[in-house]
């Protein structure tokens, strides 16, 4: 055996400071291995050094050329004639830090065989994240390749790939990262069954191709980035081949292509009326049981908690038995009447309260915009909050930016309605018993609870895959109505520049309601520009409406000092407001439902046809966007006016525009000759009761307005 490499550490490690719960940054690199006694040749650690027959395959002698494998002197061992193997040695010292716990101690280290990653999560550590290495299954592979020493020769090289990538800039999320350790050992893992390393998968175009079209489209981008941090670190890690950068970034894209262009979708405006509608109607029966409900859980829950210390889990499941029949017969009855009927009533219990945890999620998200990464760490302390402001007051939702700034989150604040605020007060209310049930915990006084925290930890955020399998399996089935043609045509009409994401998107099936598709619709839909044939969904929104035109207004908020995230949901909301005007106008006038609105008319109607006829959809949205096209909903029909109106009426009807035949005015048939008749009955009655009356001759001359304006138009058309 040759002299072993020195284990001295790192020069300066114990120095380094990491702050808790992040990411050690800026680590001390050691130099490129060209010296084979360098500090960082692993040569105590089983899984790197196991022996077996020297190979002579001309991988390992390229490997040991660039340092990166120490090619042992032949002694001969008990099988006689059998040398050890070659050692791998690793990019950085063993010892390095990669992730602390929250008191600030080490957690995991870069030699360690998973890497515990639960500080970089949103809840503070109270849910399990972490990532595993490439080791070896049972794949077929050339006999002339040392499958162990290239097994250890590709987890080092996935090793220091990933730490590099995780180390550039900025934390990157939790979800980033571990999508990021399992795409490199997806590629580890083909790199191994070809019997090359995984830095020369990465450089062989054809072999490369070839893996990434194994790939999702996720892991095809993530595999994207991860080749830049190769090339970045090419002369660091010894690639010894050249990274053509450009050429194999096209080859993973060319075989596994992401959808740049598509986007989440709008939710047609008859299904997001009946979801809403769903929702909302569910709040009711939602309070009704749910004293009943949290009261099972305290009692269920008596069971366990109050069980003597020491117990074996077979002596606390007969002390929850014992405990069930003397005391839970009343729990039991109250559970068969909400549908229990076999199973532990534990299970049924928790549930339910996750059920319902769901639905209010569903409506906190729908009336806010938030993104269901904030919704699920909202805290139960202080989560909501009144501002008074030009004599009215707003509700304001407190809570964290989902992406962490520096390991730490980030405040927010949306405004919500008081059909989102009484969500949150049910979620409240569910939330503080969890609390006071587990931890004896004060709502009022505990920073860390969260406000949809699980039912078995209130410091524990809502498992994702709970979250997602409740909306496939009870929630969408629920809420969602069954897609007709008229909604394909609706979403037809409101696709712009880029394509809708429409994967389960059919007739004859439920809407593929996702939680990305509230904050998309919201943000459209609540400038109530489009909303023209449904005003049940405009009394949905009514109260949103004006609280986002408020609040997210430049005056509110340098009024209140508030500074938005880039990715707040305020951004979006004001960037569709163009949008939204282009999608009434669509709706109304390109691609009107002669059942709901009949012919379209006004001067209005016919400057703006006349504008876009000869343009693309692209071309017109742009219009709007630029500000030299606009559209907005009046009681009549709309307005096209691009600067603010000369003529706002003081009476919710225009009467004044009706008379001028204003050049931007747009008139709906059906809605015109509905307020006629709505019309000839108010002068009708007081014609019986107060004729000749100053009212009475005002509503006369207006019901006149209206009847010329029919008249006029009717020609026209």
């Amino acid at each position: 055996m040759g002299q072993q490499a020195s284990t001295t550490p790192l020069a300066g490690l114990a120095g380094v400071a990491f702050r808790p719960g992040l990411i050690a940054k800026h680590p001390i690199h050691p130099q490129p291995h060209s010296n084979l006694s360098a500090p960082y040749a692993l040569m105590e650690r089983s899984d790197l050094a196991t022996p077996v027959t020297p190979p002579s395959n001309s991988l390992l002698l390229r490997e040991a050329d660039r340092g990166r494998i120490r090619l042992q002197e032949g002694g001969h061992g008990d099988s006689g004639g059998t040398a050890d193997a070659p050692e791998v040695v690793s990019y950085f010292d063993p010892r390095l830090v990669v992730s602390l716990d929250p008191a600030g101690e080490p957690l995991s280290r870069y030699g360690d065989g998973r890497w515990d990653l639960r500080t970089m999560g949103t809840d503070g550590g109270q849910s399990a994240a972490g990532l595993s290495f490439f080791v070896t299954g049972a794949p077929s592979v050339p006999p002339n390749i040392g499958r162990t020493n290239l097994a250890a020769l590709i987890r080092e090289q996935q090793k220091a790939l990933l730490w590099l990538y995780m180390d550039a800039g900025r934390q990157r999320a939790q979800k980033t990262t571990q999508t990021a350790g399992f795409t490199l050992t997806r590629l580890a893992t083909g790199a191994y069954r070809r019997g090359i390393s995984l830095f020369a998968l990465f450089c062989d175009p054809q072999a490369l191709g070839e893996e990434s079209a194994e790939l999702n489209s996720n892991y095809a981008k993530i595999a994207r980035s991860l080749l830049k941090t190769l090339w970045r670190h090419r002369d660091f890690l010894n690639v010894g081949l050249e990274v053509k950068l450009t050429q194999l970034a096209e080859v993973i894209k060319q075989a596994a292509p992401v959808s740049e262009d598509s986007q989440t979708p709008i939710i047609p405006s008859r299904i997001y009326c009946a979801i809403l509608a769903s929702l909302l109607g569910g709040l009711d029966r939602i309070e009704s049981g749910l004293d009943s409900l949290l009261n099972a859980y305290r009692q269920e829950r008596a069971g366990t908690r109050h069980a003597p210390k020491g117990m074996t889990a077979k002596q606390r499941r007969l002390h929850r038995r014992l405990h069930r029949d003397k005391q839970l017969q009343e729990v039991r009855e109250a559970m068969r009447t909400r549908g229990w009927s076999r199973g532990t009533l534990h299970m049924f219990i928790a549930g339910e309260i996750a059920d319902i945890q769901l639905r209010l999620m569903n409506l906190v998200i729908a009336f806010t915009g938030m993104r269901i990464g904030e919704a699920k760490i909202l805290p139960l302390k202080g989560v909501m909050e009144e501002v008074q402001h030009r004599d009215s007051v707003h509700h304001i939702v407190n809570g964290y930016s989902h992406k962490l700034n520096g390991g730490r989150k980030r405040s927010a604040q949306w405004v919500t309605s008081p059909e989102g605020r009484r969500a949150i007060l049910l979620a409240q209310k569910v939330a503080s018993t969890i609390l006071e049930v587990l931890e004896d915990g004060d709502p009022a006084n505990d920073d860390a609870a969260l406000l949809f925290c699980s039912t078995a930890n209130p410091y524990k955020k809502q498992n994702h895959t709970t979250i997602y399998s409740g909306m496939r399996d009870q929630l969408i089935p629920e809420i969602c109505p069954v897609i007709t043609q008229v909604d394909i045509d609706e979403l037809n009409a409101m696709e712009l520049e880029r394509n809708w994401l429409r994967e389960g998107i059919e007739v004859g099936k439920p809407w593929p309601l996702t939680f990305h598709q509230y904050r998309r619709s919201l943000s459209v839909y609540a400038h109530r520009s489009g909303m023209v044939s449904l005003p049940a969904l405009k009394g949905q929104l009514q109260h949103i409406t004006d609280e986002m035109r408020a609040y997210y207004s430049d005056g509110f908020c340098r009024a209140v000092n508030l500074v938005f995230d880039k990715e707040h949901f305020s951004h979006e909301w004001n960037a569709a407001k163009s949008e939204s005007s282009f999608l009434a106008f669509s709706m109304a006038l390109l691609f009107s439902d002669e059942d709901l609105i009949g012919e379209v008319g006004g001067r209005g109607a016919a400057c703006m046809a006349q504008t876009v006829s000869s343009r693309s959809k692209e071309e017109t949205l742009k219009l709007f966007r630029d500000g030299k096209l606009a559209y907005r909903e009046t009681v009549l029909g709309g307005c096209v006016a691009v600067e603010d109106c000369t003529r706002t009426p003081l009476e919710p009807i225009p009467w004044n525009c009706l008379e001028t035949d204003c050049a931007n005015a747009v008139v709906f048939e059906k809605r015109l000759g509905l307020l006629i008749t709505t019309q000839e009955t108010v002068v009708a009655t007081l014609a019986s009761t107060e004729a000749d009356s100053v009212e009475h001759r005002l509503e006369v001359d207006h019901l006149r307005v209206l009847l010329k304006a029919r008249k006029r138009l009717t020609g026209a058309v």
